[in-house]
């Protein structure tokens, strides 16, 4: 892939949209609301539950405005990722412990590691937690693994698990308690350096994978999946590349915390579930506006999951016994007003079923830019879907090498 052509595209189509994506639509309305179409609105309006939910897996039902149908039909062709295939199957032994989501995603990582790394003979996880990719590599591999967390109680477990199973790789396996970190880390820089070395990082959270691609210049190979993008800090941590600098986006934290939205196909249930709880924190945000605007905009904060299943009135009660707020209102005067403020409150959701559509393209251009920071530090590099999205939505996997 030419990922300086994809990302000069994407940035390209982007730019334009920058103040409906950049923008947080809560925390600005109503003056957010006017950045959209009112073409595109109309057309959001029209549609019901089954329209809205098909909107939300990024397919438009009927025909959308010119703009909004070529807009999709761009974003989906330039966020079309290859995908990599194989999965290494785990027996029940070595998969004991682990979730659904963990089994599936270490499945994919031996299976991408196999065919790639077989000049490798010592590899290093960072945040590695109880071992179980170390446990796994060291057994498949052969390798001598060295897993590091800051988590001291992870690693004992691990430990544990080891001598508990009579693990055979107790002796190539190594757990290291440190805090990976930009700048000198005499005690575990040399574990990243060595054509026969590899870095692994599965979900290295926020700034934490760029440390571990700047540790890791001097690696054989290195494999990052990163999350938790809305911890990023611009400009320290976008754009990184050369040539990424030549063509930015505006990214914003409501930006960066865009591209880690969750899963791309909801359930019916899922989806409904997501309508109520957007619905009561907009009526919350309209009734904080209306009786306490001193206080600019006030964050709900997350409810308990029951709070959403009753009445408006009793989750705003909790919310305001929270936050200190008492707006002298009954029961069903709060009621009343959620009732009120209905098509409001839809006009929020649908603003944010439009803006969710940049989503992936937003998170694509930050793998892009670290994909041609690594070509440009002399790696060859792939960037591929690895995961299974309804399990493990931060399904892009970074993959460099400078061996054959």
């Amino acid at each position: 892939m030419d990922f300086q052509a994809r990302l000069e595209a994407l940035t390209h189509l982007l730019g334009p949209w920058s103040p409906l994506w950049s923008r947080s639509i809560l925390q600005g309305w109503p003056e957010s609301g006017a950045a959209y179409p009112e073409d595109w609105l109309a057309y959001a309006r029209s549609l019901d539950e089954a329209g809205e939910r098909r909107l939300d897996q990024g397919v438009h039902v009927g025909v959308p405005p010119p703009s909004l149908g070529a807009l999709l039909g761009a974003l989906q062709e330039l966020t079309v990722l290859p995908w990599h295939e194989g999965i290494h199957p785990l027996t029940v032994a070595q998969t004991q412990g682990l979730s659904t989501k963990k089994t599936h995603e270490l499945e994919r990582v031996l299976a991408l590691l196999a065919p790639r790394t077989r000049f490798i003979h010592q590899a290093v996880d960072i945040g590695g937690g109880m071992g179980h990719l170390a446990r796994l590599c060291a057994r498949t591999f052969g390798w001598t693994f060295h897993s590091i967390d800051r988590d001291a109680a992870l690693q004992d477990k691990g430990r544990r698990w080891l001598t508990r199973t009579h693990s055979p790789v107790g002796d190539t396996l190594s757990f290291i308690q440190a805090s990976v970190e930009d700048g000198l880390q005499p005690r575990i820089d040399p574990l990243f350096s060595g054509l026969d070395r590899a870095s692994i990082g599965l979900h290295t959270c926020g700034p934490l994978a760029l440390t571990q691609l700047r540790k890791s210049q001097g690696a054989g190979f290195v494999l990052n999946i990163g999350c938790c993008y809305d911890k990023l800090e611009v400009p320290r941590d976008y754009p990184v590349s050369g040539f990424g600098g030549a063509h930015p986006l505006p990214f914003t934290s409501h930006a960066l915390a865009l591209t880690t939205r969750g899963r791309h196909h909801k359930t019916e249930v899922e989806f409904a579930r997501m309508k109520r709880v957007y619905a009561w924190r907009f009526a919350f945000d309209l009734l904080a506006k209306r009786h306490f605007p001193e206080r600019g905009f006030v964050r709900a904060g997350d409810a308990p999951r029951a709070l959403y299943d009753g009445p408006f009135a009793v989750y705003a009660l909790d919310r305001m016994e929270r936050l200190g707020l008492d707006p002298r209102m009954t029961d069903a005067e709060l009621n009343a007003f959620e009732v009120s403020v209905r098509a409001e409150t839809r006009e929020l959701l649908l603003c944010h079923l439009l803006r969710d559509r940049f989503a992936r393209a937003l998170e694509v251009v930050l793998l892009l830019d670290r994909a041609i920071l690594l070509e440009e530090l002399g790696f060859q590099v792939e960037l591929l879907q690895l995961f299974d999205r309804r399990l493990s939505p931060r399904n892009l996997a970074l993959i460099a090498s400078r061996s054959a």
